[in-house]
């Protein structure tokens, strides 16, 4: 299992909202969100590729992401 983490512009629990159900749908269980700091870090556990998927989800509705690193 692969650990990806993410830089997003995500703000607030309004935004989360925006995304969370997609991935919860893709990821289940697999990914969380965090608010502390000022990155607003998104990470993602996944035994396949799905760094882009994950990018095309963000984007999609709206807000700018960056990956960050495999863990």
């Amino acid at each position: 299992m692969d650990t990806i983490l993410f830089k997003t512009s995500v703000q607030d629990k309004y935004d989360v909202g925006a995304i969370k159900p997609v991935m919860d749908l893709i990821f289940g269980k697999n990914w969380s969100f965090s608010r502390d700091g000022v990155d607003r870090i998104v990470k993602v556990v996944s035994s396949i590729p799905c760094a882009a998927l994950v990018i095309e989800i963000f984007r999609d509705k709206g807000f700018q992401i960056d990956e960050l690193r495999h863990a």
